[in-house]
């Protein structure tokens, strides 16, 4: 055995709770999917409740797809053999104790991150820049929900030293839920701002569940803390547990950042100092708005007993697997920002000011900004004032974004357009492109923005 999740811990820990258990035979779980298309021979498929079907009516396709286990709530007509299946009325829950018992049963050290935006940069820098020391596990992508989290910690090994989780939410206490599962010794608030404000309510209510991650720390635990922000900084004389604040000088931090300036896409260079050492710091993650991604990971190898110059050169020397904005080419001889992972205010504003700093005509192609609820006119005419100081050309997609394109006109941009269909959008921009221009491509995921690349890139 190599130490991963196995069908016997699965079957006992869950006969254990009184679920309905089809023992299938001793196996390897190399980890948990919830999508049956993706399943991979080896995992463990969970049957989550979805907001229009259920995952229960792909559990044949998981078993069919190789799914070594399965957790549903309907147990199936037929059950191949070697296959173990556990019958759970709420298959959520269930995932989430199977997620917490293995937590425990490995026992690495767990460092959670939670932020209204740079969660997923965080969790990658850190561990990358951490892997040198210790056996690091995190796995790739936003796993950062009441399903999500579960589902990246059945990918735990027993020797793994240390887990890095992301942390997410758009509903009331679900961050504490997972910080139940995860159990982090080690948690870090990056910023609070208006995202699923839709959901919650108030940016207060916004706060109060980011924040608490940090008030779930064991005593003996360490919180690093955004000190600039000022919803999160008044947290620092709160908690019983060691803080490392990071922030700038004049804020409280204990991590100190000064000279900070941006490389472009060879990403930010900034001093950092600490307890009397001063160290340069060269990120690889583009945009002065990623700083605290890099702040929080030397903060959390502090937090782990690595010095400062180590986690400077960590940092600096760090090689992640995937950035979220991914530079691509169009056969035109211009270059694609592709950020359109996501869009919310302050991830959209440090976009725009990493295509201010880019080379060439500067055009930004925006849709929406989702769930900003009542501040959602104010958000996308700030944005487009923002657009009209960083960007030459301004194209605005959708209905929501006319406010966008108004506020930019009324800024002084000359260059601005809107158009009501995104084809039509992406179409226009293709038309302009030429030799080193750069484009910022960005939206919300309900946009779909994915399915304009090919168009800018030349494909036929």
């Amino acid at each position: 055995m190599t130490g991963h999740l196995t069908t016997d811990f699965i079957a006992e820990e869950m006969s254990r709770r009184g679920y309905r258990v089809h023992f299938g035979g001793t196996a390897e779980v190399s980890g948990g999917s919830a999508d049956s298309r993706a399943v991979r021979p080896g995992e463990l498929f969970c049957a989550f409740p979805g907001e229009r079907t259920h995952g229960d009516n792909f559990v044949d396709a998981a078993l069919r797809a190789g799914a070594i286990a399965v957790i549903c709530s309907r147990e199936p007509a037929v059950i191949p053999e070697g296959r173990t299946v556990v019958v759970a009325p709420d298959t959520t829950r269930a995932v989430g104790e199977l997620a917490r018992a293995w937590r425990l049963a490995c026992s690495p050290r767990v460092i959670g991150v939670t932020g209204t935006v740079g969660k997923t940069t965080a969790k990658d820098l850190c561990a990358a820049a951490l892997a040198p020391f210790f056996r690091v596990f995190s796995r790739r992508g936003n796993y950062n929900s009441r399903e999500g989290l579960p589902l990246a910690l059945l990918g735990l090994r027993r020797n793994d030293e240390v887990a890095v989780l992301e942390m997410a939410m758009d509903s009331r206490g679900e961050i504490a839920y997972l910080a139940s599962i995860a159990l982090p010794e080690i948690g870090g608030v990056l910023n609070i701002g208006l995202t699923h404000i839709e959901k919650l309510g108030s940016i207060e209510a916004i706060a109060e569940e980011k924040l608490s991650l940090a008030r779930a720390l064991p005593r003996a635990g360490t919180a690093i803390l955004n000190m600039d922000d000022p919803r999160i900084a008044p947290e620092a004389a709160r908690l019983p547990c060691r803080v490392i604040g990071f922030g700038s000088p004049g804020s409280g931090a204990a991590l100190v950042v000064t000279d900070a300036h941006a490389r472009g896409l060879e990403g930010t260079e900034f001093t950092v100092a600490f307890e009397g050492e001063h160290q340069v710091v060269r990120s690889p993650l583009p945009g002065l708005h990623t700083i605290p991604a890099a702040l929080f990971t030397i903060a959390a190898g502090l937090a782990l007993g690595r010095n400062l110059p180590e986690m400077a050169r960590a940092v600096s020397t760090a090689e992640l697997p995937d950035r979220r904005i991914t530079v691509r080419k169009s056969d035109t001889g211009a270059t694609i920002l592709d950020d359109r992972y996501n869009s919310s205010p302050a991830s959209l504003a440090g976009a725009l000011r990493l295509l201010r700093d880019s080379s060439g005509r500067r055009i930004a192609l925006l849709g929406k900004m989702a769930e900003l609820g009542a501040f959602e006119e104010q958000e996308h005419r700030a944005a487009g004032a923002l657009a009209a100081d960083c960007a030459d050309v301004l194209v605005a997609v959708g209905e929501t974004c006319r406010v966008m394109a108004q506020a930019a006109r009324e800024a002084g941009l000359a260059q601005v357009h809107w158009f009501a269909d995104k084809n039509e959008a992406a179409r226009f921009v293709r038309d302009i492109l030429g030799p080193g221009d750069t484009v910022l491509l960005k939206a919300s995921r309900s946009q779909e923005f994915e399915t304009l690349i090919p168009l800018l890139e030349g494909e036929p």
